[in-house]
Parts: structure tokens; sequence; C-alpha cells
């Protein structure tokens, strides 16, 4: 169930806005600018933060009073960094400037400057779940496999902004040497039962949404209390060629050597070394890990339905 609140802004709030400033394909300096000009507008104290060492810096100063919102100008994962850093105790509000923007697409919030106003003066909050990873919290997605280790070579080379097309050439070059470890899973399904079950590719989804728009798990809901857990059974480089054939095609649901499950927690194991791990588009580490859900942890700030205007 999604917990919903509604606030009007007033001139004794103060929000931070965090700007990260690699993310998506240039930098924005007019749209930043518009942004602040947005929060003075609404007669907001302003406090503006530009680095997660920054934001670690004012979270953990007992001097510093809380923020009553964050405005997060990034993409997925500079939203879920915040998320992380504050334990889910602040109302972020997502501004798109990344690369995909999935969760802000999924959501249906606006880059029009006038309708992001708008939302902020409504302030409609709602909860959603949030997946657990040790210490690290993603809103999105996990990934072990293929394309985590994409996005780790993506980011190994990494300097300054990402576009689609930095993920080309690495894409192509992974297909033809990737090993293909096999990974084991331990799943906690729904009803607290248990299975276990293997393959060479992983992902666990909080949102129906993937990569430019593709659904892989379409019946994800991102506050039902569980993940949506998908395993690739096949490997090698016509397989991997395939799957993203159906992905591209719409019909990846239908294939029988693509597993599903609604978990509330899952092992992943692999017994021939570390595998890369991905969560909402930046790298995450290795395997094995312990991957959990976070029931209503993250409150987001979200455009008013036809019904709230």
């Amino acid at each position: 169930m999604t917990f919903t609140e509604t606030c009007q802004a007033t001139s004794t709030e103060t929000a931070w806005l965090f700007i990260n400033r690699i993310a998506g394909g240039y930098d924005k300096p007019q749209r930043h600018e518009s942004l602040r000009e947005l929060l003075k507008d609404l007669g907001l104290n302003t406090v503006e933060i530009n680095s997660p060492e920054q934001l670690t810096f004012q979270w953990e100063d007992e001097a510093v009073p809380r923020p009553d919102f964050i405005v997060s100008v990034g993409g997925d994962g500079t939203a879920a960094m915040i998320a992380g850093q504050t334990g889910g105790t602040v109302p972020i509000a997502i501004y798109p400037a990344g690369t995909e923007n999935i969760l802000a697409k999924y959501l249906q919030i606006p880059t029009d400057i006038g309708a992001f106003a708008k939302m902020l003066s409504k302030r409609i909050v709602r909860r959603f779940d949030a997946g657990q990873l040790g210490d690290h919290t993603f809103l999105l997605m996990l990934s072990a496999g293929f394309e985590a280790e994409v996005v780790h070579h993506v980011h190994q080379r990494r300097n300054g902004h990402l576009t689609k097309f930095h993920y080309v050439k690495p894409t192509f070059e992974m297909l033809a040497k990737y090993p293909y470890p096999k990974l084991e899973l331990d799943i906690e399904l729904a009803d607290g039962s248990r299975t276990q079950t293997e393959g060479f590719w992983v992902f666990a989804f909080n949102v129906p949404r993937y990569a430019l728009g593709f659904e892989m798990t379409p019946d994800a809901v991102p506050d039902d209390g569980l993940l949506d857990i998908c395993v690739l059974t096949q490997k090698g480089f016509g397989a991997t060629a395939s799957y993203i054939t159906s992905l591209l095609s719409g019909t990846i649901t239908k294939r029988s050597d693509v597993q599903r499950f609604k978990a509330l927690s899952v092992d992943i194991r692999c017994p021939s070394g570390p595998v890369p791990l991905q969560t909402d588009g930046d790298p995450a580490g290795f395997t094995d890990i312990r991957l959990s859900v976070l029931p209503s942890y993250l409150p987001l700030i979200v455009p008013p339905k036809r019904t709230d205007k």
C-alpha cells in the first residue's frame, strides 16, 4: 500500500538542492539556474550541494537543521544515493537529468520548470519500497552478470558525462568475451517459503520499467513489499543475443528459459568467484550478496493525480 501525504510549501521551510553536474550527456547550467530561481520564488531557504561528500558532511553535522525536502538533480543513481544517505527520512523530489531517468519516467515527473514548480507547491509525498544490499539501498533494480559487467566497464572509463552511446562499444566487446559464470540463488518467496534455482544473469526489480522503457517484469509493483526476481537460465553469445532480441520485441516475458519470482529476499552466490553487480545504473560491488526489500522506505514527491488537483 502506498502512503500519501500532502503539504503546501511555506517560507519557513528549507530545501536542499543536490545538483549532479556530470549526470546525463551534457551539463545544464541554465536549467540549474532555473531550479535555483524556482526554489527562491517558492520562498524556501535553499542550500545547494554538489557532491556526495558535501551531502554527507551536511547530513552528519548536528548543527545543521534537517531539510524539509531535497531536490535531486540527476539520474536514478543520484536519487538512490541521496535516499541511502538520508535513510529514507526526508522526501526527495527528483528532477530528471540523467541518462535514462527510469524512475522519473515511471512516475511521470515533469522536466518542464513550470510543471515541476506546481509539483513542489502541491508537495504530494508517496512512499515506495527500496531494495537493500548490505548497507546500500537501491530504488529501481539490481542486476548480476553480463549487464553489470558492462556497467562496471563503462564507469571505470568514465570521464565526465555519460550518454547511451557510451554503452554500445563495451556491450559488443563483452558479448565476445564474457565467461557467464553460474549464479546460484536461494530465494525467500512472498509466502515465507524458500526455493533454489540457478542461472547466468539475474535481475531484481522494484518497478516494471527497464532501460529504454522495456519491461522484463511488467507486473512489478513498487509498494507491495516485494522484489520481482528475473533469472535468465541460458548462457553464451547466442543466448544473450536472443534475450536482447526478445526484450526489444516485447516477448521476453513469454520465454520458458526465463524464471520469475516474487521475493522477500534472495541470496546470490557464484561458486567460481566474484561477479559484478549494478544497482540503478551504477556499479554496486560483487557477489556473494544477500538482497532484501525495505517496505515503504522511500518518500518521493510526485505529480498530483487528476483527482488531487
